[in-house]
This record gives structure tokens, sequence and C-alpha cells, in this order.
């Protein structure tokens, strides 16, 4: 009987698979949250993440939404950014995900098991240029 019920139980719970998050970026992850898409609850962070980093969690099965928050950017002298990067999984099986600047996409993205999340950092403001002096396109004068 004893055995039955922990059989029924086994059959019952939810399968966990892994997930590889792997930080292609150059700055800290500080924050990675997991939780069902379109969930207004995104729960505690479940872990941070080195630059070039990698670590492994476990999840059920279903479709989750990953996102992962940047340490502070400096954009300029009056301009800061907390990068943020998120994307939906259909979590089937084991999975990797990995975190990059949109500018820097790592060739591993493109593989079967693999999604990329890309982070976009803002560029800096244009600095205002003084107005170009118009007679330095003049000819010379004869």
């Amino acid at each position: 009987m004893r055995s039955l019920l922990v059989l029924v139980l086994a059959a019952c719970s939810p399968q966990l698979q892994t997930v590889q998050l792997v930080n292609k970026t150059s700055r800290q992850i500080e924050q990675v949250f997991v939780y069902p898409i379109g969930s207004p609850d995104h729960g505690p962070s479940r872990t941070s993440l080195a630059p070039n980093a990698t670590t492994s969690l476990q999840f059920a099965q279903g479709n989750l939404e990953v996102m992962a928050v940047s340490a502070k950017v400096t954009i300029d002298e009056h301009t800061r950014d907390r990068p943020t990067a998120s994307g939906g999984v259909e979590l089937r099986g084991p999975m990797q995900v990995i975190f990059y600047d949109a500018d820097a996409k790592p060739a591993e993205v493109d593989r079967p098991g693999v999604i990329g999340v890309p982070f976009t950092v803002r560029a800096s403001n244009p600095s205002p240029n003084p107005s170009p002096d118009p007679s330095q396109d003049l000819p010379p004068r004869q």
C-alpha cells in the first residue's frame, strides 16, 4: 500500500527541468526572476550572476517569463540606467538561457535548446555641438 502511495505521488508531482542561466555581458546581473507568463507577482529573485558566470536552477514544466536586472550603467555624466531583459520560454526539457547585450549576440544563441534574452543598453545622448562656421566651407579667396 505504501509503495502505491509513493508511486501515485511521484506521478502527480510536476516534472522539474533544469534551466542553465548564463550571463554573457560584462556587467553583474543583480537579480533574475522566473515566474509564470502574465503573472503580476514576480516573486523573489532566484539568483544573481557575475559577468560571464553560469548557474543552474530547476523549475516545473510550463510557460515561464525570465527577467534579469543588470547593474547600473553610466550612460553619460548626467544619465544612469539599470537595463532589464526579459523573454518568455516554453519549458518542456532542459534549457539554457543566455543573457547578452543586443549589440554582442553570442553564436550559441542559435543552437537548439538555447534561448537568447538581450539587454538593450541606451546609447549616450549626443553632445550638443556648436553650429559649424559656414565660412570654413567657402573656397579660398584669390
